[in-house]
């Protein structure tokens, strides 16, 4: 846990430990240190999360992982694995993901999957799509005994709306079809983590034609670690 974090925490409730609204609020504020160097060639793993719901601080939890490696622009190894999340699925979230209890009942706790998930990216820079309710997702099974993740973590929506300030439609699914890239798999962990792949390769590109020299230039105009920690807010 870093120092940050530990003071932080410390800070709320007299000393007492923090619920896990209290957690999310003082983890979101962590940004790890961004590597040096041309964007292009960076270590990325591209991931996206399922999950019961959205309401993270409230109880809802990790479904599902799916990842791929990205090296020099192009995908490499992938990771996916299904998650028990220890309660049941609401019928309304089975019918975003198709997701069932049935499916997961087998499948690793949050735990040892996040564990498996680590190993898999290493030191690498993490990328999701609207990466602070992904980030919310692991911070919260963190405060439940999960590994800490210590890893940077980038955002293609805030890269997205610095790129284009114009564009009302920053989803997945309009920034793939302004892109001309097709979700193979549209909700499920993997299929989202391989198009967000294609399309970070994108972002980064044009960044970099707009004359960004690396990561910690592009969070700074994107705005991307306020932005991240501003929208756990909700979460």
């Amino acid at each position: 846990m870093s120092g940050f974090l530990r003071r932080a925490l410390g800070a709320l409730g007299n000393g007492l430990k923090p619920g896990l609204r209290e957690f999310l609020r003082a983890r979101a504020h962590f940004h790890a240190a961004l590597p040096a160097g041309p964007l292009i060639a960076q270590r990325y793993v591209v991931f996206d999360l399922e999950s019961t719901g959205l309401d993270v601080s409230g109880g809802d939890r990790l479904l599902s992982i799916g990842a791929v490696r990205l090296r020099d622009g192009e995908a490499r190894e992938s990771f996916t694995t299904l998650v028990n999340p220890a309660r049941a699925i609401p019928p309304g979230s089975i019918r975003y993901h198709g997701i069932t209890d049935a499916m997961v009942a087998d499948a690793p706790p949050a735990a040892g999957a996040l564990t498996r998930f680590q190993e898999f990216i290493g030191d690498d820079v993490l990328v999701a799509h609207n990466a602070a309710f992904d980030r919310a997702l692991i911070f919260a099974e963190e405060f439940r005994g999960a590994p800490a993740f210590g890893n940077p973590f980038l955002c293609s929506v805030a890269t997205s709306r610095w790129l284009d300030p114009e564009e009302a439609d920053h989803s997945l699914d309009g920034l793939c079809g302004r892109a001309g890239i097709v979700i193979a798999g549209r909700h499920q962990a993997l299929g989202d983590a391989e198009a967000t792949a294609a399309l970070w390769v994108s972002l980064i590109a044009r960044a970099a034609a707009r004359g960004v020299d690396d990561l910690t230039e592009l969070a700074r105009r994107s705005r991307m670690t306020a932005a991240m920690a501003a929208t756990a807010e909700h979460f």
